[in-house]
């Protein structure tokens, strides 16, 4: 079928992504960011609705490879290939065959523990080859196509899918035109970035010369400040109000700081458990240099910053709400001194 052999060369491309994908997260020398990438497959049925067939609709299995990227921890951006499979109708001996690109955007919310509800909108590029005994037509163009439902993580970084897609007014007046609902399952697996080596302090080896063991100074705390990021300021995207009081806790924490030349200041970013371990790790980090930069900008030296991301690992309270999700999403900072 000429939409096998049409598709083949642009399907070929989806299997680049995955690996430039995963080149791109094992590379150590790759900078610093929030976005990871993501493959998938996928497959389901598909009930065709067209006026024409008053008898039955056509039907035919779906199948489909995807990849994509994250663009903050709710909206993705992928680009897809799928095969709507050949439909026939006995009732008068035609013969569809269809396949498509698409690419669109999709935005998931978390409603309960690890499951989310998630929908997607874009376009799709479909190829049509319709043949009968007596003649055969091929077009091609764009249709939107819709897709809502739930995912879940079943493993490490590997997620299921579940859902519903709804693809509007495949073909032209020259082969006929139908709508195709599908019902399809996926597997989505996430290259999330590895974490970060934890940082080790040897122990130093007693000698004969020490008579007895060091004492254990404990830093004093002079202030402690934690402030709970809202669900916009999940990537930071925070409103003027917020950003005018977050302002004021750092300038008081610069002048702490001046007031007392020997003490530190401890920044530390935390996440909710949206999304995978490996990018909620890099999320919290983020989060605290984003507010270790604010003291620098407020003129307190890079070397009394220690900037910490614990992700997900350290919740003051249950990410099964959406409550609590927005209490966990928070960078806690604290000056101290070591006497």
């Amino acid at each position: 079928m000429r939409s096998i052999t049409r598709f083949y060369p642009l399907s070929s491309i989806l299997l680049v992504i995955p690996a430039l994908s995963f080149a791109e997260n094992t590379d150590n020398n790759t900078n610093d960011s929030n976005i990871n990438y993501y493959i998938g497959v996928e497959g389901g049925y598909q009930v065709s609705s067209d006026n024409n067939y008053a008898q039955s609709d056509p039907h035919s299995a779906i199948g489909g490879i995807y990849g994509g990227i994250n663009l903050t921890d709710t909206l993705s951006w992928d680009l897809g290939y799928q095969y709507l499979g050949q439909m026939d109708s006995a009732y008068n001996s035609i013969t569809v065959d269809t396949s498509f690109l698409r690419t669109g955007l999709r935005y998931s919310y978390p409603v309960y523990k690890q499951l989310s509800v998630y929908g997607y909108a874009g376009a799709a590029y479909w190829s049509l080859d319709k043949s009968s005994i007596h003649t055969n037509v091929s077009d091609d163009g764009f249709s939107p196509i819709y897709k809502f439902g739930v995912t879940t993580p079943v493993a490490k970084n590997l997620y299921l899918d579940i859902g519903y897609q709804y693809v509007d007014s495949i073909g032209s007046q020259s082969t006929g035109k139908f709508d195709s609902h599908g019902a399809l399952v996926g597997l989505t697996y996430h290259f999330g970035r590895a974490d970060e080596p934890q940082i080790i302090i040897p122990t130093p080896i007693k000698t004969h010369e020490e008579e007895c063991e060091p004492e254990i100074v404990e830093p004093r705390t002079i202030y402690h400040f934690s402030t709970q990021l809202s669900k916009e300021m999940k990537t930071f995207g925070i409103d003027q109000a917020e950003l005018s009081l977050q302002q004021k806790e750092i300038q008081h924490i610069a002048l702490l700081l001046a007031d007392n030349p020997t003490s530190k200041v401890k920044v530390i970013g935390h996440t909710d458990s949206s999304g995978s371990e490996a990018y909620n790790q890099k999320l919290s980090e983020k989060r605290a240099e984003y507010i270790a930069t604010k003291l620098e900008h407020n003129g307190v030296e890079k070397e009394r910053i220690i900037v910490q991301g614990y992700g997900e690992m350290a919740p003051i309270a249950s990410n099964e709400t959406i409550e609590g999700r927005a209490l966990n999403r928070r960078v806690d900072i604290t000056v101290f001194v070591s006497e």
